[in-house]
């Protein structure tokens, strides 16, 4: 048995791996889906000194609180930033990092260091919540099915600023042990850079040029053929 830790990306929340979750829990693995403090069903928390900091306290803690060891650990855009945070402080409790179409920053990196062009199509917060962005139009990332985008317009929750202006600290151990898998859901486009970036690194990489950016969401059984697929 294997155990998967799924961090979801920006505006989203646990109900994010709704469609994936059960293809992993059917194969008799145990999976683990936190919603990040100020998101979601943890949105009543949201505040202006969310961030990513934030976040990757949320998952160490989680770690620590669950006894987790030997965990493949996954994150989705956003919660790109979020797992490399993680594995700078407890590289020797994950298997495989494995980002899915995802931020891969370097210490001292943003999110918005690494794609600049994100910062317009956020725009600016609202005046009733100043510290998060309000959600952008999923059609931009690809998401096209009336029913998906009902969904996503349901459950989208504003994403704290400083989650994508507060740089990557500086490791404090050496996440370079840790194996990666990286997934380029190459029809968004996003990632294209860090993707080429991951392989020179070393990273095993599964690029598929018809996905677009929530793989998870649009093609489930795919994203999980990839992680039951994953060496042991």
């Amino acid at each position: 048995m294997t155990t998967f830790v799924l961090v979801h990306g920006s505006w989203a929340g646990s109900w994010n791996w709704q469609r994936l979750r059960p293809l992993l829990e059917e194969q008799g693995h145990r999976v683990l889906a936190p919603t990040l403090t100020g998101l979601a069903d943890r949105g009543h928390v949201a505040g202006p000194d969310i961030g990513l900091s934030t976040h990757i306290d949320d998952i160490t803690r989680l770690f620590e609180w669950e006894d987790l060891d030997d965990i493949v650990l996954v994150g989705h855009s956003y919660g790109g930033m979020v797992v490399t945070g993680v594995a700078g402080r407890i590289p020797e409790r994950i298997r495989r990092l494995v980002y899915l179409d995802a931020f891969r920053p370097e210490p001292g990196q943003a999110a918005f260091d690494i794609i600049p062009a994100l910062r317009p199509m956020f725009g600016e917060p609202p005046a009733e919540h100043p510290w998060g962005w309000p959600p952008v139009d999923m059609g931009i990332v690809g998401i096209v099915d009336p029913d998906e985008l009902d969904w996503f317009a349901r459950k989208c929750t504003p994403m704290p600023v400083l989650t994508h202006t507060q740089p990557l600290p500086s490791a404090a151990k050496d996440p370079s042990t840790v194996p990666v898998t990286y997934v380029h859901a190459a029809a968004a486009d996003f990632f294209t850079e860090t993707a080429q970036k991951a392989a020179a690194a070393g990273a095993d990489i599964v690029t598929w040029p018809d996905a677009a950016h929530y793989p998870h969401v649009q093609h489930p059984q795919r994203v999980a053929d990839v992680l039951l697929g994953l060496p042991a």
